[in-house]
């Protein structure tokens, strides 16, 4: 699925270079947000069992930074470096992603961050530092 989902992010990425939507960045990725999201929406109401009460500040402070940080901040961020660089460029920000994603583990799950996982995450930032370049 991960690849899949690598594959669909990469190809909507080429067409968004060579059909680009006609709308500024926050419409454009809100659209695609709400369009993307409504079939997980429909399936997760479908499938899946919650109780609301179970859900930890934890887990609803992680669940607002999901929907703030990750679709709104991140996606209309990705559409203004898309409309403004190649998106060979472009996607070598995207490399970064891992670093945030384990450091923000670490601190909402506490989750392990030794020097060997620090060393990894300073290589990638170094990594992305020199593509940039």
């Amino acid at each position: 699925m991960a690849l899949c989902g690598a594959i669909g992010f990469a190809v909507g990425t080429v067409l968004a270079k060579r059909r680009p939507i006609l709308l500024p960045p926050i419409p454009a990725a809100a659209w695609q947000i709400g369009i993307g999201c409504l079939p997980v929406a429909v399936a997760g109401l479908l499938i899946e069992t919650t109780n609301v009460s179970a859900v930890t500040e934890t887990g609803w402070a992680l669940l607002v930074y999901s929907v703030v940080g990750q679709f709104c901040i991140a996606y209309v961020s990705w559409f203004a470096a898309l409309a403004r660089l190649p998106a060979s460029v472009a996607a070598i920000g995207t490399m970064a992603v891992p670093v945030i994603g384990v450091v923000t583990s670490a601190l909402a799950l506490h989750e392990p961050l030794g020097p060997g996982q620090i060393a990894a995450l300073i290589f990638t930032l170094a990594g992305v530092a020199l593509a940039t370049r």
